[in-house]
């Protein structure tokens, strides 16, 4: 087996989904001195360690105490036959579960082994997502910073043409002092200069301008980066309703820092004079901020202040008159909830 096929094998291996031979191969990998996989088979015991209290409490059938106690009570016509004591045997590669400690005793059973393996997938799948758009966040700053550093040499380049300029500007004005009888082509020479002068100067502050946005950017995907790296992050995903069905959402957010990114896509465009609006829902509707979409039917708004998260039962967009409303008037949109 190949080290990948290793790592692909621990999380059965958590929930006892593997057979005999698959079990073994990995206990001998496990005590090979390989690095990263007995640490990655501790974070996955513990995240397994946690997947029964995500499901849901059942009340036990009316007859389990009358079934128990028949199946504990000794059967009248067998004989009692002393067993002679035989010396405990492991099979292969079992003594490695008295070094590292064996999977819950719940685990055990085919369909909760089979649901706590499909949690534990989503949980990594939702890591991995995460980390993948976290490296997609870097390159994409990588990429805003090489755009940043182009604009920066350009701006340079124009600052250049427009001392060039001035220098002419200077030579220019000398020559009119010297040269009288031709004052008049000299001047339109001039304002020729001061023209192109006025245009590399506008261009400049366009430039500039641009580079400001680009800094702006900058700092915000920055923090959005720094935002998506934080353990206390949760993340609640918003459904399309009726009227969009194939639009939808992320909100994430820090309940201590009351922090939120909502992300939102395939948003049907707006009508003129209309904006959409978040709403966290408690006893009632509160705004959470109005927004728009690009070009691309998305949206990205920053929240700096949530209400108490712990009083939040949902969230919902709506669509609203421009500028937003104290309380929903419009269709809604977009809904999740906790």
């Amino acid at each position: 087996m190949e080290h990948e096929q290793y790592e692909e094998a621990i999380p059965p291996y958590v929930v006892g989904a593997l057979d005999r031979d698959e079990r073994q191969a990995l206990d001998a990998h496990l005590l090979s001195g390989c690095p990263t996989c007995p640490a990655s088979l501790k974070e996955y015991r513990a995240t397994a360690g946690l997947l029964p209290s995500a499901l849901p409490p059942t009340s036990p059938p009316a007859d389990l105490k009358t079934k128990l106690l028949e199946a504990v009570r000794p059967a009248a016509s067998e004989p009692d036959v002393p067993h002679r004591a035989s010396l405990p045997r492991l099979e292969p590669g079992a003594w490695l579960r008295h070094i590292i400690p064996p999977p819950p005793s719940w685990i055990p059973y085919p369909a909760l082994a089979l649901v706590t393996l499909l949690l534990l997938a989503g949980a990594v799948f939702y890591a991995l997502s995460i980390r993948s758009q976290a490296m997609t966040e870097a390159d994409q700053r990588r990429k805003v910073e090489t755009a940043l550093q182009s604009e920066t040499a350009r701006i340079a380049a124009l600052q250049r043409q427009v001392a060039e300029q001035e220098r002419t500007l200077v030579g220019l004005r000398t020559e009119v002092t010297n040269r009288i009888g031709s004052l008049s082509e000299i001047r339109d020479t001039l304002a020729d200069q001061e023209a192109e002068l006025e245009q590399l100067r506008a261009q400049l502050a366009q430039r500039e301008q641009g580079t400001g946005s680009l800094r702006k950017a900058l700092a915000q995907r920055d923090e959005m980066l720094a935002f998506l790296q934080s353990p206390r992050v949760k993340v609640l995903t918003l459904a399309g309703l009726e009227r969009a069905k194939s639009a939808g959402a992320l909100l994430l957010y820090d309940a201590e820092s009351k922090k939120a990114f909502f992300y939102a896509f395939n948003m049907p465009p707006l009508p003129a004079g209309k904006t959409y609006q978040l709403w966290a829902i408690l006893d009632k509707p509160i705004s959470a901020g109005t927004f728009g979409t690009d070009a691309g039917h998305k949206s990205l708004l920053t929240i700096k202040t949530l209400p108490d998260p712990s009083r939040i039962t949902k969230f919902a967009v709506s669509l609203e008159p421009a500028g937003g409303r104290p309380q929903p008037t419009g269709a809604i949109y977009l809904i999740g909830q906790f």
